[in-house]
């Protein structure tokens, strides 16, 4: 999931850049010309750190490849909103698979991979932020509508055009970050100014957009939609809780266990969780990068990096929040480790029933 922002004034020209530093090396990297990375020497607690980090990253790939293999596997799992669940687990299970490592490792080590794939990295790490930023936002309009419209959202939202905007997010991504790079001259000026780093620049300009893009805007439509799903939310509850007191005061019991629309009510809940969390890890990262301004102070680098990984790690965080609100994760758990799911007409079991 992830930008990570660094202003600074660029040797390279004479024209004001935001150095977007993706590794930030304070202690192991000498700045001169000749500089080289100090040995690393493994103490008690850098390897206690390492097997954090190793659980933290394990946690995060098989977490969301479970998502994976359950939404795209269990035919019942076959829902608008659930795809955009599983679009955000792809970008997620990426992160812990390409970033997650990376960002971890430059607490040891200086980059020594070369500009290809400081190039390739400072892509995904753009492009995933983007792509779980976008998906987010589909989640929360996706919630609205249903909300707002339930008897037109089964027709109008089908899986068809769910799955194009979910294409479409990722290729506009794409699309968006290779523009991004491009012009800001990534693919043609020399990324290796600091020894031991990978970093790249985009100018003031680009700078600006990119944050209203990126984070202005897409934050600004997830909390006004929000807002709008949480009047709606109380409507729901306090039409629900008048149907029950009736159906008490009539002797009914059906009515009592199940009121229409509160399945929906229940699902915007549990995703504004979701929504929540994302928001609590994403706002650190912008508003530092914000106060860091042209600081060139060593304090607002580490505050940067220290929040970039806040970032990172609500892609650890989400199958948690699944495996906590959903009790059909849960039991996709279990037929998954039990290897069920490799039984002929797997795919057919209903997760959902309750137990």
């Amino acid at each position: 999931m992830h930008k990570h922002n660094f202003f600074c004034k660029s040797p390279l020209t004479n024209m004001s850049h935001m150095n977007l530093f993706l590794i930030r090396q304070m202690y192991l990297c000498l700045w001169n010309a000749n500089a080289s990375c100090s040995d690393f020497r493994p103490t008690t607690s850098s390897v206690l750190l390492f097997l954090f980090e190793a659980v933290v990253i394990s946690l995060t790939v098989c977490g969301n490849l479970v998502v994976i293999i359950s939404i795209s596997h269990f035919r019942q799992l076959h829902t608008p909103t659930n795809f955009l669940i599983l679009s955000l687990a792809v970008a997620d299970m990426l992160v812990g698979m390409i970033l997650l490592p990376v960002q971890f490792t430059s607490t040891y080590m200086c980059w020594h991979l070369g500009t290809e794939l400081c190039i390739f990295y400072g892509m995904c790490s753009l492009h995933f932020t983007f792509v779980s930023i976008y998906n987010v936002c589909l989640i929360s309009l996706d919630r609205f509508y249903a909300l707002s419209h339930p008897l037109l959202y089964p027709n109008k939202m089908t899986l068809k055009l769910n799955a194009l905007l979910i294409c479409t997010n990722w290729l506009v991504s794409f699309a968006y970050n290779l523009v991004y790079f491009y012009f800001s001259g990534n693919f043609t000026m020399d990324m290796s100014v600091c020894p031991g780093e990978c970093g790249f620049y985009v100018d003031e300009n680009w700078s600006i957009v990119d944050f209203f893009f990126v984070f202005v805007f897409p934050c600004s439509v997830i909390t006004l939609v929000y807002l709008a799903i949480f009047s709606i939310v109380r409507k729901h509850a306090k039409t629900i809780r008048c149907a029950r007191e009736q159906n008490r005061a009539l002797g009914g019991k059906q009515g009592a266990q199940h009121v229409p629309g509160a399945s929906v009510t229940k699902a915007a809940k549990n995703l504004g969780v979701l929504v929540l969390f994302f928001l609590m890890c994403l706002l650190p990262y912008f508003i530092s990068i914000v106060i860091s301004g042209d600081s060139q102070k060593r304090a607002m680098d580490d505050a940067v990096a220290a929040t970039k990984i806040v970032l990172l790690l609500n892609s650890t965080i989400n199958p948690i929040i699944y495996a906590l609100l959903y009790p059909w994760f849960q039991k996709c758990v279990k037929l998954i480790f039990t290897l069920k799911v490799c039984s002929s007409d797997s795919s057919l079991i209903n997760v959902l029933k309750k137990n």
